[in-house]
């Protein structure tokens, strides 16, 4: 039986390759229970985005200003997975732009959620969008994998 010269190398290799392979396991990938978001859907809401709510939440969702939230990472960990669609449509329509909640139309707003949702892992699909309907919204949650 032969012994190993250098185990300590063995074993971070062993580790690093376990890492490794745990790597998709460790990825967040949320899904929409009861709706979908669609490819279209999702850079009409990029192009809203960028024009509308960047300039506070940051291009990359992840905030310029002190007083505006990111909108991913924890923040949406905690604050959207396990809400309705709806619930957040209500407070983004209501809310924002900042000081101007309501001035975009409720297509727009939608439109704005499904990029955020796209942005957080929620993959697009053919299954049809949002709709810019609060109603609808309601029964559609933001669930974890």
């Amino acid at each position: 039986m032969q012994t190993l010269k250098h185990p300590q190398t063995a074993f971070g290799c062993a580790l690093a390759f376990a890492a490794f392979m745990a790597l998709p396991a460790m990825a967040q990938e949320y899904a929409l229970e009861g709706g979908a978001i669609d490819v279209e859907q999702v850079e009409r809401g990029q192009d809203e985005y960028m024009a509308n709510c960047s300039s506070c939440h940051g291009e990359d969702l992840h905030s310029v200003l002190s007083t505006a939230p990111d909108l991913t990472g924890s923040v949406f960990k905690y604050g959207w997975v396990g809400q309705t669609v709806g619930a957040k449509f209500n407070v983004i329509s209501a809310t924002m732009p900042a000081g101007m909640g309501g001035s975009l139309s409720d297509q727009t707003y939608v439109d704005i959620v499904a990029y955020i949702l796209s942005a957080n892992g929620i993959p697009a699909t053919e299954d049809g969008e949002l709709p810019p309907d609060p109603e609808v919204l309601q029964s559609i949650t933001i669930a974890a994998p």
